[in-house]
């Protein structure tokens, strides 16, 4: 959602993501579930992922945080 609301803010043409700026161009409710299509494989994924590459536990965790990270900026971009 919040990328949604950043691209309302600024423009899709501000998105970084080059896959996530073509979901914003087919319009918001494809982009909303083509970032919540991909959430959901990447968490499913994760657990077999991380043991196949014996990935230590704190690196899911820097996964969220980049996320939470990107979440935070969007909303400074919505609200700034």
């Amino acid at each position: 959602m919040t990328t949604v609301l950043a691209a309302r803010a600024v423009g899709p043409h501000a998105e970084a993501n080059p896959i996530v700026r073509e979901l914003l161009a087919m319009g918001e409710i494809a982009t909303i579930v083509g970032i919540c299509a991909c959430v959901a494989v990447a968490a499913a994924a994760w657990p077999t992922a991380a043991d196949a590459v014996d990935a230590p536990e704190w690196a899911g965790f820097a996964v969220a945080t980049v996320g939470t990270i990107v979440a935070a900026v969007n909303l400074v971009v919505v609200f700034a």
